[in-house]
């Protein structure tokens, strides 16, 4: 018998800290803030030229009580980060700062960062008494885990007359087995603050304690599960169930999905055995999407060290440096 379930949301405001991370701690923290009733400054970064800590599309949070979630720099701009929020919400309109640090006089007398780069950032206040068509829509959005383009005259029609910011979709990986690689690779994309599912067809496997960074769990044979997440976003799914049936079964379901990142776990000659008994249409559908030996080469061995190596490689893929 198969089944799926997803791990019950938080609903809590996230510590600073937490062990959920990236962009996705300030959206999780902005909707436990939103149903709490509370109000907060939604910060984006919609303009950066030079040498920046962060992007275009970063966001952060400053809460109505100061708390702050998510950054713009090292920690040498947060003061200005938490005075812009804070300024969002007496005004209760859009501000925008532009915090420059491309001169010697910013290195000696003003946050002494170094970086020689200028980012414009935006605070938005949300309140909840009242929709912010914004903030409504990158929720939607990141619930659907699809990319937003939010034009600046609609962010801060105060501020803007044109141009965009772009905000991508959280990571959405797949693993296919939930050996002993599953639970720290769990633990280092939550951190991250991507998206996880994991499908095995052992139960043994499945304890909520092993997969409590999953978001969502389903028990069945590869092919049964994938049909199960049909329709779902996954950018990467990783091969790993440890059983080489299993692991071809995957293969042939992956070979006949739109996955664009296909992960197996295991030595090149593995690889090989497993790809002979593939069909030839099965292999040339895999070709280019498929990554074997899964895992960046950083040395070490065990469960730990193999996670770290496949977060490394979907972090290389996925969140290139810009």
């Amino acid at each position: 018998m198969n089944y799926r379930y997803e791990l019950a949301p938080d609903t809590s405001t996230p510590a600073i800290g937490a062990s959920i991370g990236g962009q996705r701690a300030v959206i999780d923290t902005a909707l436990a803030l939103r149903a709490a009733g509370r109000a907060f400054a939604l910060a984006i970064v919609v303009g950066a030229e030079g040498s920046t800590y962060r992007k275009p599309g970063a966001l952060a949070l400053i809460a109505d009580d100061g708390c702050r979630v998510g950054v713009i720099s090292g920690g040498c701009l947060e003061a200005g980060l938490d005075l812009l929020g804070r300024d969002a919400l007496v005004a209760d309109a859009p501000c925008l700062n532009v915090f420059d640090t491309r001169s010697d006089d910013d290195l000696v007398f003003g946050s002494g960062s170094g970086c020689r780069g200028r980012m414009h950032v935006v605070a938005v206040p949300v309140r909840p008494d009242r929709i912010s068509p914004v903030f409504e829509r990158l929720t939607r959005a990141w619930r659907a885990r699809e990319d937003l383009t939010i034009e600046l005259v609609d962010l801060a029609p105060n501020l803007f007359s044109a141009g965009h910011v772009e905000i991508r979709a959280p990571t959405t990986v797949l693993a296919i087995g939930a050996g002993p690689e599953t639970p720290p690779l769990l633990r280092i994309t939550r951190t991250l603050g991507w998206y996880t599912s994991v499908a095995d067809h052992r139960d043994g496997l499945l304890d909520e304690a092993r997969m409590r960074d999953a978001d969502v769990v389903t028990r069945g044979r590869p092919a049964a599960a994938l049909r199960e997440l049909t329709g779902q976003r996954i950018d990467a799914a990783i091969v790993m169930t440890h059983l080489a049936d299993a692991d071809l079964e995957a293969l042939a379901a992956l070979a006949q999905s739109p996955v664009r990142y296909v992960g197996l776990l295991g030595p090149p000659a593995r690889r090989d055995e497993l790809l002979a008994r593939l069909g030839d249409e099965e292999r040339a559908a895999l070709r280019g999407r498929l990554h074997a030996p899964v895992g960046l080469r950083l040395g070490g061995e065990g469960p730990e060290a193999i996670a770290i190596a496949i977060a490394a490689e979907l972090q290389q893929v996925f969140e290139p440096a810009r």
